[in-house]
This record gives C-alpha cells, sequence and structure tokens, in this order.
C-alpha cells in the first residue's frame, strides 16, 4: 500500500488518492499544518501540490496492531511542493493505516524534515 500511495502521489492521481485516504484523513505537513483529505486533494487537483519524486531512504519498520492497525516509519527524500511552497529534502514520515472493509486506508501521515545536526 505503501508504494500504491507513494505512485498515486507522484502521479497526482486523485481517484486513487480517494480510496487510499479514509474518508477522516488527516495530512500534518512539513510545516505543521493539518490538512483534511477534501483540502489535500484540492490542493492536488489544482497543481498547488505536486511531488516530482519520493525516495526511500530505508525500509519501512511496520507494525501492525490487532490486524486492523498499522503504523509505518520511514525516511523519505522528496522533490517537489506542499501547498504552493517548494519542499526538498530528507524528511521522516510515519503513516497510520486502518483496515476497512474495502481494504487498507491511510488514516493519517505526517512529515517531520530531518535536521542537518
Amino acid at each position: 500500500m505503501i508504494e500504491q500511495y507513494r505512485t498515486a502521489l507522484t502521479k497526482r492521481d486523485t481517484a486513487a488518492l480517494e480510496h487510499i485516504w479514509a474518508d477522516d484523513y488527516t495530512f500534518i505537513n512539513a510545516s505543521g499544518a493539518v490538512v483534511t483529505k477534501p483540502e489535500r486533494l484540492a490542493n492536488i487537483k489544482s497543481g498547488a501540490t505536486s511531488l516530482n519524486t519520493i525516495d526511500r531512504e530505508e525500509n519501512p519498520k511496520i507494525r501492525v496492531y490487532g490486524g486492523d492497525v498499522a503504523v509505518a516509519i520511514d525516511r523519505v527524500t522528496l522533490k517537489g511542493q506542499y501547498s504552493g511552497k517548494a519542499t526538498s529534502g530528507q524528511f521522516q514520515s510515519s503513516h497510520v493505516w486502518v483496515k476497512t472493509p474495502s481494504g487498507w486506508q491511510l488514516a493519517s501521515n505526517q512529515i517531520t524534515p530531518v535536521s542537518s545536526q
């Protein structure tokens, strides 16, 4: 699902993202802004959010809880823009996936810039 998600983001495939993101999905971007599913879809459709590349720096660490919730943590290198602001560099990424009747969906994710320290 993580790879499907990354592919949908880089291709700006809003139909796929509509299915991948849970109805109450929230995203916390690198600036700390909380973005809802409708806001994020609008940003992608308008071109304000577009990611050219998402390169995985390491294999994600995935933990599954009770068979219905999974948390994935990994480091990625991004190049593109979020909400009209240029974004590039290394980020820690966290995803919370939930198993629904229609399959695994992303309930929430966050990216945090990796400091140079």
